[in-house]
């Protein structure tokens, strides 16, 4: 019975629009094709659990036992493609965007995760960001560049390199940030440190940054060293939801890709403390992987690549906006940016594979692989599909209704980038940080960790920036 349900779900994807012929080759040695022609995807079900896991559990289960090496996906152009096609032909199935068919396994699981890794506690926010983010640093180092860039890079031409596109992304930022010398700026997630190196360095801000992790905020503070900046840029491992204690202190605000991981419970608190810490006229932006409307992370990503997060939706941002008197002046939705980004990402991530498993075999193993590469290969398509609903947001806003932005956008683009100084930001792979320069003496007022996260929670923040 299993293997006759089993071969109706892939007989559906013969109505996809792109139609790749799709052979399965079961455990027991039978098979089933859903077109004909030479395949280009072969799945093959190694074991009869496998079967029995896909059969009760749908996708989780194809998936879990795909992550475990019970389950392959074979092509003639390997591995890679074959499951980026079977992805798409998943995705082409989708009769439209805002059609939300229940799952009702999928449902209960998405249900439970939700509950068990909530962000409403501190602490577990923490373990959440670290699963994820908390992994060594050189893993990221080989998978995003020299710069460490990790989200949408900017791809103005579409001929720039990893490091170009990124480089242009982040004095796109500072460029919406109307960024000036002597601007008070405060940063949430440091992301190894290049946007607060730039915004420092080469806009004349002094910056706070909020970082929760240890391990970025150790290669952002050899970064910060190695530029000598620590008079200008300082880290408080701290939570967004405390920005309020700062009250109007800052001139902008910026956070890159960070918002996901406030949670679904969260994120009204964060655009409220967000409002509070910045000046009447200050300038923010925020970037984020969302939706229009709500829906929940999916299960599997939530399990294996961010745990506890939730991609707002931009009707929730505008509320809260409306409600906390932020006023949104620009709104740019680059979904294509962050496929492209992300399709550069996993070339790095396979091109360096055997050195990234050579960090720690015992993490990044083929089941590690796996689940990342399908979860790019996932995105991907899922930025690019008139079927999917996966979006990614840059919100430009202002705190109160006062006439301070310009009411054009060509400062934006009348200046071309210069990446000539792209090199001053780059760490050469394999070398993660600048540790030989980590027994120099900190300045006082730019440390580490600032206050500890476990009894920083309500406490005054002492004032950084110079009088």
């Amino acid at each position: 019975m299993k293997r006759f349900v089993l071969r109706k779900a892939f007989s559906y994807l013969a109505k996809s629009d792109s139609q790749f012929p799709l052979k399965v080759v079961f455990a027991n040695g039978s098979t089933y094709q859903n077109l004909p022609g030479d395949a280009e995807i072969t799945v093959r079900f190694n074991t009869n659990f496998s079967e029995w896991m896909t059969f009760f559990l749908n996708y989780i289960g194809f998936i879990e036992m795909y992550r475990l090496g019970e389950v392959d996906i074979e092509g003639p152009d390997g591995d890679k493609e074959a499951t980026r096609k079977l992805l798409r032909m998943s995705y082409e199935m989708r009769k439209s965007p805002l059609e939300k068919t229940v799952n009702p396994v999928a449902w209960a699981f998405k249900r439970w995760q939700e509950w068990r890794l909530n962000n409403r506690s501190y602490l577990q926010e923490k373990r959440n960001l670290y699963a994820h983010y908390n992994m060594p640093a050189e893993f990221f180092h080989y998978m995003n560049g020299e710069l460490y860039g990790y989200t949408e890079g900017y791809y103005q031409t579409g001929h720039e390199t990893q490091n170009e596109a990124q480089f242009k992304k982040y004095d796109y930022m500072c460029r919406k940030l109307r960024l000036k010398p002597g601007d008070k700026v405060v940063e949430v997630g440091s992301a190894w440190g290049t946007m607060a190196l730039m915004m420092a360095k080469k806009y004349g801000a002094h910056v706070v940054n909020y970082g929760l992790v240890d391990e970025q905020n150790r290669i952002m503070m050899e970064r910060i060293i190695h530029m000598g900046l620590q008079d200008k840029i300082r880290i408080e491992k701290r939570d967004c939801r405390e920005l309020g204690h700062e009250r109007e202190r800052y001139d902008k605000y910026v956070s890159l890709g960070v918002l996901e991981h406030a949670g679904k419970d969260c994120v009204e608190d964060w655009i409220k403390n967000i409002s509070e810490a910045l000046k009447p006229g200050g300038i923010g932006v925020i970037t984020n992987v969302g939706h229009y409307s709500r829906y929940y992370t999916d299960y599997i990503i939530g399990k294996y690549i961010w745990r506890g997060c939730y991609f707002p939706s931009m009707g929730d941002i505008f509320k809260y906006c409306e409600k906390y008197d932020l006023h949104i002046v620009d709104l740019e939705d680059t979904h294509f940016l962050y496929a492209d980004t992300m399709e550069v990402m996993l070339s790095k991530m396979l091109e360096h594979w055997d050195k990234i498993q050579a960090i720690n075999p015992k993490i990044y193993n083929e089941s590690f692989r796996r689940i990342w590469m399908l979860y790019y290969l996932g995105s991907i398509e899922g930025f690019k599909s008139k079927h999917s609903a996966l979006q990614t947001f840059q919100y430009t806003f202002v705190k109160g209704r006062g006439d301070v932005y310009p009411k054009t956008r060509g400062f934006l683009y009348n200046k071309p980038f210069d990446t000539s100084d792209m090199y001053e930001y780059e760490v050469p792979l394999g070398q993660d940080g600048f540790p030989e320069l980590s027994g120099q003496v900190v300045h006082p007022h730019t440390h580490p960790v600032g206050l500890p996260y476990e009894v920083a929670v309500g406490k005054e923040v002492e004032p950084f920036f110079p009088k």
